[in-house]
């Protein structure tokens, strides 16, 4: 009994001492915490969280919303990644990232269409993308 009281006990430590030390970290710090979450550890929640607590303190980092976007459309979280991108379009985001993201999260739940509207779209505001051009070729190509 006493041991299964230490162990819950002890998880609930180092759970609050974890989070005492995010507390400490700029969005920048949490951002490559949770770039080493999703690409090294493939601890896709992990990353989300650490995401969404930069957002909190950072609202209008863009990349930060492009990276959970992205984090959504590698989970099937087809809706929230949509909803993330949505907004950012709202807001006029001309970031080329932002429309690599979002055109692939389109193209790849077939939606070609609007994948195209959104490459077209990104071009113009980066004319010299490769990334852009390329994945423009993939999708008129499929």
């Amino acid at each position: 009994m006493y041991k299964y009281l230490f162990a819950l006990l002890a998880t609930g430590l180092f759970a609050n001492l974890s989070l005492a030390q995010e507390q400490d970290l700029s969005a920048d710090d949490l951002f490559i915490k949770a770039r080493d979450f999703a690409f090294e550890q493939k601890d896709y929640d992990q990353a989300k969280k650490l995401t969404k607590e930069a957002l909190r303190r950072s609202p209008n980092y863009v990349d930060l919303s492009v990276f959970l976007g992205r984090l959504y459309t590698w989970t099937d979280e087809i809706d929230s990644a949509r909803h993330i991108f949505l907004g950012l379009e709202q807001r006029n985001i001309e970031n080329e990232d932002f429309f690599l993201a979002y055109a692939s999260l389109e193209y790849w739940n077939d939606n070609s269409a609007k994948a195209i509207q959104l490459l077209n779209k990104g071009i113009q505001l980066n004319p010299t993308s490769e990334d852009l051009m390329y994945l423009k070729a993939t999708v008129n190509y499929s």
